[in-house]
């Protein structure tokens, strides 16, 4: 197959990207990289690590730490795409059980009323306004994939504690193209579980670690599947920013999800 040349991102959102993603990825051959990645088949996770400027990564691990908003999500599978919220007692023992984990909810209170610091909270707001309310993060996938992305999407900042994971599913959600994390734990250790699972096309599997500042995405095929193994590591940790990105025209409102 051939694979035509990665464009380069429009100036207005290079110049704002630098203030947030290392130097390093910014370049001709990333996007080209990413260009490779999408088109290829069968399907397998994009990877770069040490993908925000240390400075942003450091803080977002601090503030995501901060949040007094955390709270436990556990959910069950209503059918092959939808879930649905259930007491956490019940989980464990549910044929259906989807995922398990800590959601930061409500974030939009949490931002206003004042309970993190104004350090943090300008942290976190600058951040989503970085990687969802405008187009930054989608320009620069945009010009890696080649097609637009809807602005509309869905974010979830999550974190988990012992034996929290997320089970095998696909979000196969109208115009959903890709799933996007970042993951923001600076004391994650490899060997302590919570690694992202990808199931291919031809049945292949492979585990990603969620090394503090990496970055991640995933296709989103009606033949591939994704999970979150078990997490094993001492006290809360592997904070995560979930985002899912829509083909332009073709996505569901933006909302905060808690737990699919």
């Amino acid at each position: 197959m051939t694979v035509s040349a990665a464009p380069a991102m429009p100036e207005s959102s290079l110049a704002r990207a630098r203030r947030f993603i290392d130097e390093r990825h910014l370049t001709p051959a990333v996007r080209q990289e990413m260009r490779e990645w999408y088109t290829a088949e069968p399907g397998r996770p994009f990877i770069l690590r040490d993908f925000l400027r240390p400075e942003w990564a450091g803080a977002m691990d601090a503030a995501m730490r901060a949040l007094p908003v955390w709270s436990r999500c556990a959910t069950v599978y209503t059918d092959s795409r939808d879930s649905a919220e259930i007491p956490e007692a019940e989980w464990a023992d549910h044929p259906h059980r989807a995922a398990r984990h800590f959601v930061a909810r409500p974030l939009g209170e949490a931002l206003q009323d004042g309970s993190i610091t104004d350090e943090h909270r300008r942290t976190i707001e600058q951040f989503l306004a970085f990687s969802v309310l405008t187009d930054t993060l989608r320009d620069f996938i945009t010009a890696g994939v080649g097609f637009p992305l809807e602005p509309r999407t869905s974010v979830e900042l999550a974190a988990y504690r012992d034996g929290d994971r997320i089970r095998r599913h696909q979000d196969l959600f109208p115009g959903r193209v890709m799933a996007v994390n970042f993951y923001l734990d600076a004391a994650y250790r490899p060997g302590t579980g919570g690694r992202l699972g990808f199931r291919n096309e031809a049945g292949t599997d492979e585990l990603v670690e969620p090394l503090f500042n990496t970055f991640s995405m995933i296709p989103v095929r009606e033949e591939c599947w994704h999970w979150v193994e078990p997490f094993s590591g001492e006290g809360t940790g592997r904070y995560t920013v979930s985002i899912g990105q829509h083909l332009l025209g073709q996505a569901h409102e933006a909302r905060w999800e808690g737990g699919q």
